[in-house]
Order: structure tokens, then C-alpha cells, then sequence
């Protein structure tokens, strides 16, 4: 894991947790404040962790735009530098990729301390006092509070949080005493004061509008090549090969085929499912034709769910454990040496398409995308939204950036992940396009007819059936589902038939496994009744164990994430 931390003021006892222990480290101690940094040595060209007589400047991740930024003349420290007494405290709002970083004006004694447009790579604080502690890594914070005996406290409202959408909702974590840097959000720390400033936000979208979707296909796919270059030139600058993360959806096979398509071949594609899921025998078909190297894991079985307490160190059990556990099951086997950016497809139905897939006022009153409605009259958000333009910011922000996001630390454990979904100009253009053009894939399969047909010959996991076939589709429940599956929706419902998580015929069939593998259930009922009682909050221990005895695999998963990490940090 790449990143940093620095403690402010009262400093205390600073010690690294035994994960970081074989990763390289630097200090900088100036008066009260101490930094630490860890690095994987990748990308370290755009990273900064350095003091002159008037800064200190911190910087991790990857700078896309780094060459265009450069000042004739200058170094990466001294553009910076120019940068920021050119644009002032919000410089790095000029930067594209995914990065964070901190920088302190020794004469004007103030920090900056930031994080990227989406907040892809996290920030986490804690202020009590005179103690002021920030880091990368939330496991470092609850060590850094741990060995100096400072108190914190569970966050109940974040725990049910967690028991029903999955994953924290706007800056909270776990911990009532920890707080996340939002994103497009710094801190402008002076004087013993914190103020959180917001330097960018995404626009809104309209709900519709008089476009020309022929104009609109041509101006996203100039600005999508244009994306898709700045993450494989940074491969190239480094001498790396390209990952490519692939599936059977259309996300990750647009990020590879575009890519193939402008000359980035060097490609190893990655996939890891079910054996014999779509996600597997999809994937192999389209790197076979594009002759790029291919690697596939196989999550039969659910081994990879033991690893929970490896995936809570490092998500501090803000999101539901087995999301990251499932990449982390051959991340973690990978040698990086040659490799560059772990290239994705994430979002993209959410980006070029939206998380609105139909337009009823009832919705205005739901953020949804709950794993759970068990307990969802005790979990909080901000639902009820004035308009669908609203609602689906509000996803974008709490779904997308707090919910999808916590999967991206798996790979930034050895390297770095972009999507060129997450292209900060490519979104707001997007964002351009009325939602009723967006929604339901409508401006998305336009764009890959028109521009990629070929892309479109391979079946769509989704709807099992190509792309480039007219497939029809009705609202079932809130969502948009094919026609050809609706008769199996039905007879799931009506308990005639097992849903896919009770299948092998799921990417995660998380029910399957459970059932299926003794080896497995017993972990997990072992390591259930082995920490429910560690819970000391007899509300939220009674909710735990019914939904842990009653609800259904992944009920199980969430409340297993909590159990660990209380085990580990409370």
C-alpha cells in the first residue's frame, strides 16, 4: 500500500502496523509535525514525499496529465511548487488521475491536504484536542489511536449503515472519532483550526432535452480515446505492460477493445469469477480474438471469503468484505514488477449510462442500492431528492464514489486503478447528456453500434444475449429486465426457482458457496459465534444475530464485515 501519514501538534507514539513493515519508509519531523511515508516503488516518478526551506510536499497515486504540467526547466517538485503560487491553495484541481496528497507553507504555516476530483484514493483524519492525526491507510490511524491510548467510540449509525447499503454513507467511518476527506474536498489546516473546503463537484445532469445523439456518440468517443490514452501513456512511461481487467459486462471489454483498437496490444487481461460464468467464458473469447495474454482465477467455492480480517486491515470495514476480497483472491498472487495501471471498466454503466433506470416520482425518496432492507429503518441517508437530476448525483457520490470506490484500495495495495469512466472531463460530459438519453444504455449500445460493432459480437452478461441483438425490456421492480428473463424473475419470486447466488450460475454465487462447501459455512458460523459477542450495544447485537441466523448469504457477509472489524479495531 502506497500513501502517507502525518500526525500534527501532540504527536505521541507513531509506529507502522506490521502491514507496511516490508514496504520502504521515509520521515520528515519539522517542529511539531511528523510525516511518514510507505511505498511500493511503482509510479514513483509522479510521487513527492519532500521539504525544502518553504514546503513540504506529499503526493501519491499517478498524475495522467504530469507531461502537459511540467514547466520547461522545472522538475516535478518545482512545478508544484510554480503551480501553487501560480493557482493557490486549490493547484491541484488542475491534475488528472487518481492521487492525494498534502502540502504544508512553512511561512504561512498552513496545510493543504487533499484528495483527487472523485476521491479514488482516500483520506482519512482524526482531530481531538491537540492531536490531529491523517493517513492514507484508515489501519493506521486506529493503530497510531491504539498505541497512545486514545479514546474512540463505534459509530452505531455507521454500523447499520453498513448492515444494509454495504458500505459508509458521506464522510463517516466505523469510528465516530475518524472521519473520510470527501471527495473534490481538502483541508485548509492553520492555526490549530480545520476547515473543510470543497474545490470540485460534479455537475448536475438535466433530466432532458433537445440533443443530437449523433453529435453526442462523436464528441464521447473523441473524449473517451482521449481518456483511454493519458492511462496507457503512463504505462508507457514507465516501461509497463498494460492490465486489463475483463468480464462479461460491456465496462471493462470497452476500456480493453478501445485500447487495442489505438495500438495499446501489450495487453494481460484478468478475470476472476465462477468457473463456466459468463464473466469466464465471455472474457476468454475476446482475448483469445485480440490475442492478448489472458489470466483467469477461479472463485469456486468461496475460499477467498476466509480472508476477512486480511480485507478489514485494509478497508477498516467500511464496505462489505467480500467485494474486495474477490479481487484481492489473485491481486494478491500477482508480480507487479512489470506491470502498470490495473485498467478497469468501473462505472462505466453509471457514467455513460445512469443509476436512474426508470423515472418514478416514488424514486425521489429512495437513494437505493441497499444489500439489505432488513434493517434499513435504522440505517440514515439523505433520501428524498427534489428532482431525479439530484437523485443521481446523490448515487453517483454514495454508490459510486463511497461504495464502489472501497474496491480500488485492493489495487492500489501493489499499483494503481483508473477507468476511464472515471475520467474527471469524459464524466462531466456525460453528465452533459440528458439522463433520458443516458438511461437504461440507450446513448451507451448507440455509441458501441456506431463506433465499435465489433466489440458488440460477444454476449453481454447482463441481458446473456449480444449487444447488437434487439433485446426488449420492461420495469420489474425499479429495474430495467430483459423480456427472455422476466419468466425466471417471476417464478424466483413465486419460489419456483432459486435465484442465481443460489446457482453455480452467478460471477458470486455467495448462497452456493455457503450451501455447498461445509468447509466454508463452518468458518463463518465459527467466526460469527465467536465475536458476536464483542458487540456491546444490545440493539445492534440482537439485530446482528437475527439477521446473521435469518437472512441470506450476503446478510451474512455484512455482518461478519462489522464482527471483524470490531474485533480488530474496537
Amino acid at each position: 500500500m502506497r500513501g502517507f501519514d502525518i500526525s500534527i501538534g501532540s504527536i505521541g507514539k507513531i509506529s507502522k502496523s506490521k502491514e507496511n513493515q516490508t514496504i520502504k519508509h521515509d520521515c520528515i519531523a519539522y517542529k511539531d509535525i511528523r510525516l511518514n511515508h510507505f511505498s511500493n516503488n511503482k509510479f514513483e516518478n509522479d510521487n513527492l514525499f519532500s521539504e525544502t526551506n518553504d514546503y513540504i510536499i506529499v503526493l501519491k497515486g499517478v498524475v495522467l496529465n504530469k507531461i502537459d504540467l511540467l514547466e520547461p526547466s522545472l522538475n516535478w517538485e518545482e512545478t508544484i511548487t510554480a503551480l501553487y503560487l501560480k493557482e493557490g491553495n486549490e493547484f491541484f484541481k488542475k491534475f488528472r488521475g487518481s492521487f492525494c496528497g498534502a502540502f504544508y507553507d512553512k511561512k504561512e504555516d498552513k496545510w493543504l491536504v487533499f484528495t483527487d476530483h472523485i476521491g479514488s484514493r482516500t483520506l482519512y483524519y482524526y482531530k481531538k484536542g491537540k492531536v490531529f492525526f491523517i493517513s492514507s491507510v484508515i489501519n493506521e490511524i486506529y493503530t497510531f489511536l491504539k498505541d497512545n491510548n486514545l479514546s474512540y467510540s463505534l459509530n452505531i449509525e455507521s454500523a447499520y449503515n453498513l448492515l444494509s447499503y454495504g458500505y459508509m454513507l458521506g464522510d463517516k467511518t466505523l469510528s465516530d472519532d475518524i472521519h473520510k476527506i470527501m471527495p473534490g474536498n481538502y483541508l485548509y489546516i492553520k492555526d490549530g483550526s480545520v476547515e473543510i473546503i470543497k474545490y470540485y463537484n460534479l455537475p448536475k445532469s438535466k433530466l432532458e432535452g433537445k440533443v443530437d445523439e449523433n453529435q453526442i456518440i462523436e464528441e464521447l468517443d473523441t473524449k473517451f480515446r482521449e481518456a483511454i490514452r493519458l492511462q496507457f501513456e503512463k504505462d508507457r512511461e514507465y516501461s509497463f505492460k498494460h492490465l486489463v481487467t475483463l468480464s462479461g459486462g460491456l465496462d471493462s471489454r470497452m476500456t480493453s477493445w478501445v485500447a487495442h483498437q489505438m495500438g495499446y496490444v501489450d495487453q494481460i487481461n484478468l478475470t476472476f469469477s465462477q468457473s463456466d460464468y459468463l464473466d469466464e467464458t465471455i472474457a476468454k473469447k475476446i482475448a483469445a480474438d485480440l490475442r492478448h495474454d489472458w489470466i483467469f482465477k477461479a472463485l469456486d467455492n468461496g475460499l477467498f471469503l476466509k480472508d476477512i480480517d486480511e480485507i478489514t486491515k485494509i478497508s477498516g470495514g467500511n464496505a462489505l468484505y467480500y467485494g474486495l476480497a474477490h479481487s484481492n483472491s489473485i491481486y494478491k498472487y500477482l508480480n507487479f514488477d512489470n506491470l502498470g495501471i490495473s485498467h478497469s471498466g468501473q462505472l462505466g454503466d453509471v457514467v455513460i449510462g445512469s443509476f436512474i433506470t426508470r423515472l418514478n416520482k416514488d424514486d425521489l425518496k429512495i437513494l437505493g442500492g441497499k444489500y439489505s432492507r432488513t434493517l434499513e429503518n435504522k440505517s440514515s441517508s439523505s433520501e428524498s431528492f427534489a428532482s431525479f437530476e439530484d437523485l443521481e448525483l446523490a448515487m453517483l457520490y454514495q454508490r459510486g464514489f463511497n461504495g464502489a470506490n472501497e474496491g480500488l484500495k485492493i489495487g492500489q495495495i501493489k499499483t494503481e486503478t483508473m477507468s476511464p469512466f472515471y475520467n474527471v472531463d469524459f464524466m462531466e460530459y456525460c453528465m452533459s447528456i440528458p439522463i433520458k438519453n443516458r438511461m437504461n444504455h440507450h446513448i451507451y449500445l448507440k455509441w458501441v453500434l456506431s463506433k465499435y460493432p465489433d466489440a458488440a459480437n460477444y454476449k453481454w452478461a447482463k441481458i446473456n444475449a449480444k449487444p447488437s441483438a434487439k433485446h426488449f425490456a420492461i420495469n420489474y421492480k425499479g429495474r430495467q429486465v430483459p423480456i427472455k428473463k422476466l419468466p425466471s424473475a417471476i417464478m424466483r419470486k413465486l419460489g419456483m426457482k432459486l435465484p442465481p447466488t443460489s446457482t453455480k450460475n452467478h460471477m458470486n454465487p455467495l448462497e452456493y458457496w455457503y450451501n455447498t462447501n461445509n468447509d466454508l459455512k463452518t468458518f463463518q458460523d465459527t467466526y460469527f459465534k465467536e465475536n458476536i459477542d464483542r458487540i456491546t450495544n444490545g440493539g445492534l447485537k440482537s439485530d446482528c444475530q437475527k439477521l446473521y441466523d435469518f437472512g441470506n448469504a450476503i446478510e451474512k457477509n455484512q455482518v461478519l464485515t462489522l464482527l471483524s472489524a470490531i474485533q480488530l479495531n474496537f
